[in-house]
């Protein structure tokens, strides 16, 4: 019962295991396995199905290392000859790399104890390999762990906008920024703001049919692009623009309601001196009356535009 566990521990997918041999004295550990026998194996020359087999092989793979323990997996191999191309090829093992003779966990442990152990020398001790090996895989799992992190498919919620990029004499040449909305970092960089240079430079992103919304300004090229690029999704008009557009004509308004002291004691002096005593009052309560109106029709402006702040988009 416990050798059956322990070979589920340590077996890969579709792998059996046949026999544990541990020499403790030595800190080692070699397991014996045989690959499960399928109906067919696909030929990577020609990726045709075969299931003819030619011959068997015996390969050695290194292995996580378990309660300091190294570990060897020593696994027997058919060796396939496809018909339709007379050509020999050996079935893969999900869990090892083809030409490699050292396991994918293996690996990521070589990670692991990088960033836990105090120097490489202990690494090389505990993982029993050369110092090269180490910066090697160290270099790869990095590569890939970064990788997974940036090369991620379309969010939910994205921003379009575009930025200065550089000028060539009176020419301006402009990027495009893509930002996810929901980790709020950049997703994608693409110089330029055609809809030929969009399409080239954000093809290779899966999951376009992810998109819900898309926060943007009200661009034609823009607009037309997220309608052919994201069919999914809905375009959302960006507060900063929005505010951009009504910003101007409330602050006009307002000088036009509300001008300097110099001015409207320059116009009162002017009525006074023009206009007899009760036309002047009764211009001044139809100003006064005025003002309010348009004061009232301002602030609410204003509370439009602070409520547009307030959303959270």
């Amino acid at each position: 019962m416990a050798l059956e566990k322990l070979a589920r521990f340590i077996s890969l997918p579709e792998v059996k295991v046949l026999k544990i041999h541990g020499k403790i004295s030595i800190g080692h550990l070699l397991v014996i396995c045989e690959k499960e026998r399928a109906s067919h194996e696909v030929c990577i020359h020609c990726a045709k199905p075969s299931s003819s087999v030619y011959d068997h092989r015996w390969v050695s793979i290194k292995d996580e290392p378990m309660r300091g323990l190294s570990v060897t997996l020593k696994i027997k191999k058919r060796r396939y000859k496809c018909k339709p191309c007379n050509r020999v090829f050996t079935e893969p093992i999900q869990g090892v790399l083809p030409r490699r003779r050292v396991t994918q966990r293996y690996c990521k442990s070589i990670l692991w104890a990088c960033e836990k152990f105090s120097n490489l020398k202990e690494v090389r001790k505990a993982y029993r390999c050369s110092s090269g090996f180490i910066y090697t895989t160290l270099f790869k799992e990095l590569q890939r762990k970064v990788s997974s992190k940036v090369n991620y498919p379309w969010p939910e919620k994205i921003g379009i906008d575009e930025h200065f990029f550089s000028r060539t004499g009176k020419i301006k040449t402009f990027a495009t920024v893509v930002v996810d909305m929901k980790n709020k970092r950049p997703r994608a960089l693409v110089k330029g703001k055609t809809q030929a240079e969009l399409w080239d430079q954000l093809g290779s992103i899966p999951g376009r049919e992810n998109v819900r919304w898309v926060a943007m300004d009200m661009c034609d090229t823009y607009k037309s692009f997220v309608k052919d690029f994201f069919p999914k999704s809905q375009i959302v008009a960006d507060k900063f623009h929005v505010l951009r557009l009504l910003s101007p004509h409330i602050l006009r308004r307002r000088k036009e309601i509300t001008p300097s002291r110099a001015n409207a004691r320059a116009k009162k002096l002017l009525l006074c001196s023009v206009l007899p005593e009760t036309q002047f009052t009764q211009y001044s309560e139809h100003i006064v009356y005025t003002f309010r109106y348009r004061r009232a029709i301002l602030c609410h402006g204003w509370s439009v535009t602070r409520w547009i702040r307030r959303l959270n988009l």
